[in-house]
């Protein structure tokens, strides 16, 4: 049996952020709609709790994504 490293809440959390990852590729969904979907309640605490773990927001996130897809589209 393998013991987790990080705490039920932690690892719940982590999952959530990892999910908003894929979802925030998707170019007409809103960062309130991904928050919600991936089970956050208050969109500042995902907001919050990705700058965490990502040391960007979700909207930078999302920008930094689509400028690199663009830039690919442009070669």
């Amino acid at each position: 049996m393998q013991v987790l490293q990080t705490t039920p809440y932690e690892y719940l959390i982590n999952y959530r952020i990892k999910k908003s990852l894929e979802l925030l590729g998707k170019e007409k969904t809103t960062i309130s709609q991904i928050a919600l979907e991936v089970g956050f309640n208050d969109v500042s605490h995902f907001i919050q709790s990705f700058k965490k773990r990502m040391s960007i927001t979700p909207k930078q996130y999302q920008k930094q994504l689509f400028s690199h897809q663009n830039n690919i589209q442009d070669i």
